[in-house]
């Protein structure tokens, strides 16, 4: 799933919020048609969802039903946390259960141009990032219960947006850093 595809969603749900004045349930209700479109076109052009797209949208739904029909956006402002947590466990836990680091097979290929990178180096990029989705997870509680749903929405966006561009440019900098790269062979 490419970047634009993750962050479509995401701008629907900005315009269609700032676009109403501020309607979150029709926001809610953009959302969850853009990723359903988003499900069925994977499903027919590809044959399969995506792993990480299909657990979102199924988030979505649910969370997304429960914000519609009870009229409270809580249920959506959920989301955020609970699939960060979940990546955050997912990574983690594989850690603490000593299994090969996840982040050298999320990054498919990067093993093979980064020749220098060990276990050990792919161990910390994917602790980082660990802790950065279990950080993110939290952070949104304080925006959910501290500040105005308009807050929310845009740290849900740009401050997420911010957090994973800066996380993407430390985990860059050390697989240069760290592997010798091989940019003449084929990912």
């Amino acid at each position: 799933m490419n970047q634009f595809t993750t962050l479509f969603p995401a701008l629907v749900f900005i315009i269609a919020f700032f676009g109403s004045g501020k309607d979150f349930i029709l926001a809610t209700q953009a959302l969850m048609a853009v990723m359903t479109g988003q499900v069925i076109y994977e499903k027919f052009s590809k044959g399969k969802v995506n792993t990480k797209l299909f657990y979102a949208w199924v988030a979505v739904i649910l969370l997304g039903s429960l914000t519609v029909l009870f009229r409270d956006p809580i249920f959506l402002q959920w989301k955020l946390s609970i699939i960060n947590w979940l990546f955050a466990a997912i990574i983690i836990g594989n850690h603490l259960l000593k299994r090969p680091p996840l982040m050298k097979y999320i990054m498919i290929g990067a093993d093979n141009a980064f020749e220098g990178m060990t276990d050990k180096n792919w161990a910390f990029i994917s602790l980082l990032w660990g802790f950065i989705f279990l950080f993110q997870g939290t952070i949104n509680l304080y925006f959910m219960f501290f500040t105005s749903l308009t807050t929310w929405v845009n740290f849900k966006f740009f401050g997420i947006l911010f957090i994973n561009l800066i996380t993407a440019t430390i985990t860059t900098i050390y697989l240069f850093q760290q592997g010798k790269i091989d940019l003449e062979k084929k990912t």
